[in-house]
């Protein structure tokens, strides 16, 4: 696949540049123009009033939203300098993020942080991202053109009843820029000492009157992190990407979006005291990861108050490592439909069905049984938007069924109020019920932890999947309260408390033959189950606030205060579900300055307290960008991350993974719009 992903790289790199010689001169001037909206910065009513969609499904001023939501704009993303999806979401008050190695991050909301953590669900223009594999993301493969990107929806708290499964603790939401809005030609490339070298080529054009399209290709090199005591880490990744998107409108009522994606590239890590078929033994593991998707979505506008939209989208990947190959191909049909009803009711209601086909050979530490799984998902949802006293309280009842092959039948109710006494406040309240549904690795998998001899018999200790695993479930309780009373300040503070239950842990089994398994003779296995036994609340607070100090300098706060009371004793293997496994404050600070000569100085601060039972210390993380635009559709900027000290470790190192520490680190970009 790579000779072929590399072919399609190059044909669409020259096809661009051909393209480009022959974009007449009228278009450069019309795109040299919106190189002004592209250095514009929006003011704090102009956020507020962003119309966003993740929380009813339908549109709807973010001041507005009856949910914990934030969004990390365009501009965000242009003057944070960061180059990853996943080093974007530390600007979200109340989201975990940290860094396990070079390519791996643990990411989640409201506790229970880990590499495959299972509450969060992730979905790139309405594909869901999530892998049935443990209910988790592999964000090492979760990309794109990150100038293509309109925004990053984060919905704190349950978002069940209109997404689903998995929507446990939070949504994100990462939705691109239209075909039309992408016009002209990109080219960027940058470099540094972790950052070694990154690179993008994007061009767009019309089809006929009525479509657009844009294509893209990007490149990174990335260098492992090191150790405490300065060794290397092996955790170097390299991908290669290309994709595509068109956009046609051939009528008033009509819209229809065709998009896709290819990638290739690789992943390193070192592991120690590995299982393997005679001993523990170190190893550089290396991954190879593949993938594509393409997505197709209709969209009628039947009125004013009226539409449907349905969508297909098909993904495939691979990932091919010593331990584990998995192929997995992913199928979703979803269907919406929105009207309103007495003038009172706006109802919105929709049908899904998705297939997931996997194939999982046995490794020296995998066994799945069985070894290759088809599986189905059927759901519906239904909400009604109730509106009490027009334009000041609204009640929104919503629920969604869902029957999955591993669990059944799922019902996930929700709840929500919003009153707004004027058009500045908005007070809501939410309660809400959600499920994490089994993933395959919970219901067959088989994990070879350790491998030892006593005398003729061969001891192994085992990891194994449960068929009688149930979901977990939540039961959520949240507050909040938005105000932006001018357009030179806003304020968001957001309160919850979770109640959980049948959270997953691990138990012993007594000692079995592992002979039928392991296809040799004399072996004995020591089991460890998965099991359902956690029962945990989990409360806190979110703030945030925005202020325009100047016309040329804008900043903004984030606080947030997280307490997880556990009432189960838990044990080594789900370290993750204890009290000093997140950290219990967190604060960062954004700060967009605009100099004199076009230049532009932005600040990101976190800082982020300890998580004593992973016995890592707090950090505060300080990132600067310089940037200058010498033309209207030139720039040019140095990012310097981590400035505060040398190094230091995020999360503790998962499993056999050998403990890395996130440098201090700087890189060069420049961009050109043409």
């Amino acid at each position: 696949m790579k000779k072929s992903f590399l072919f399609i790289l190059v044909t669409l790199a020259c096809w661009m540049i051909l393209a480009i010689f022959r974009v007449p001169f009228v278009e450069s001037e019309t795109i040299q123009d919106k190189g002004l909206l592209y250095l514009k910065n929006l003011s704090i009513s102009e956020l507020a009033s962003l119309e966003v969609t993740s929380v009813s499904k339908t549109q709807e001023r973010m001041a507005d939203a009856d949910a914990a939501i934030y969004v990390i704009t365009s501009e965000d993303i242009r003057r944070s300098g960061l180059t990853s999806i996943p080093e974007l979401l530390r600007m979200v008050p109340g989201l975990q993020v940290a860094h396990i190695d070079s390519n791996k991050w643990a990411i989640s909301s409201r506790g229970f942080n880990g590499w495959y953590a299972d509450k969060l669900l992730v979905l790139i223009d309405g594909r869901s991202v999530y892998t049935p594999l443990f209910s988790g993301v592999n964000w090492d493969i979760q990309d794109t053109l990150l100038d293509d990107i309109e925004r990053i929806e984060v919905i704190r708290g349950p978002g069940a009843t209109l997404w689903g499964a998995n929507a446990v603790n939070g949504v994100i939401n990462i939705i691109t820029k239209r075909a039309q809005e992408t016009q002209g030609g990109l080219l960027k490339a940058g470099g540094g000492n972790l950052e070694q070298g990154f690179g993008g080529l994007r061009y767009g054009g019309k089809i006929g009157t009525v479509g657009w399209y844009r294509v893209y290709a990007k490149y990174f090199n990335r260098d492992a992190f090191k150790t405490k005591d300065g060794h290397d880490a092996k955790g170097e990744w390299d991908m290669g990407r290309a994709g595509f998107r068109a956009d046609l409108e051939p009528s008033v009522h009509d819209s229809f979006t065709l998009q896709g994606d290819i990638y290739s590239g690789n992943t390193h890590d070192y592991f120690k005291d590995l299982p393997s078929q005679k001993s523990p033994f170190n190893d550089d593991v290396k991954t190879d990861l593949d993938g594509g998707n393409i997505l197709g979505r209709w969209h009628r506008h039947l009125s004013d108050t009226s539409a449907l939209t349905f969508q297909v989208y098909y993904d495939r990947t691979e990932r091919r490592s010593i331990y584990i190959k998995e192929t997995r191909d992913n199928f979703d049909l979803d269907f919406q439909h929105s009207f309103h009803v007495f003038k009172r009711h706006n109802i919105i209601w929709g049908l899904e069905y998705r297939l997931t086909h996997d194939n999982i050979p046995t490794s020296s530490v995998f066994i799945f049984d069985p070894k290759s799984r088809t599986d189905h998902l059927y759901s519906g949802f239904v909400q009604d938007q109730i509106s009490i006293i027009k334009g000041r309280l609204d009640l929104t009842l919503g629920t969604k069924l869902e029957h999955n092959d591993y669990s059944g039948f799922e019902i996930q109710p929700s709840v929500r109020l919003r009153f707004k006494p004027d058009k500045y406040q908005t007070f809501w309240a939410a309660v809400s019920r959600a499920v994490r549904t089994p993933s395959r690795a919970e219901h067959d998998m088989n994990f070879v932890l350790r491998r030892f001899e006593i005398g003729p018999s061969k001891n192994i200790l085992l990891l194994r999947g449960n068929r009688d695993f149930d979901s977990e479930k939540l039961i959520a309780y949240e507050l909040g309260y938005r105000i932006v009373p001018q357009k030179r300040f806003s304020f968001d503070i957001a309160t919850f408390y979770n109640v959980y239950h049948d959270l997953r842990t691990t138990a012993p089994g007594p000692p079995e033959s592992g002979d039928e398994l392991f296809h040799e003779q004399n072996v004995k296995v020591i089991p460890v189950n998965i099991i359902n036994r956690y029962h945990e609340d989990v409360y806190g607070i979110e703030v945030t606030g925005t202020v325009q100090v100047t016309p040329w300098w804008k900043a903004s706060a984030s606080y947030s205060w997280l307490k997880l009371n556990l009432h189960t004793k838990r044990t080594v293997m789900n370290l993750e579900v204890s009290e000093g496994s997140v950290p219990r404050n967190q604060f960062s600070l954004k700060s967009y300055m605009d100099l004199p000569h076009n230049l532009q100085l932005d600040t990101l601060l976190f800082y982020v307290d300890g998580m004593p039972d992973m016995h890592i210390p707090g950090y505060t993380r300080l990132d600067l960008r310089l940037g200058w635009n010498p033309m209207k559709n030139l720039s040019i900027s140095l990012k310097l991350e981590n400035l505060l000290d040398n190094q230091h470790q995020e999360y503790r190192s998962i499993g056999n993974l050998a403990a890395s520490e996130v440098p201090r680190s700087f890189y060069g970009k420049i961009t050109w719009h043409f």
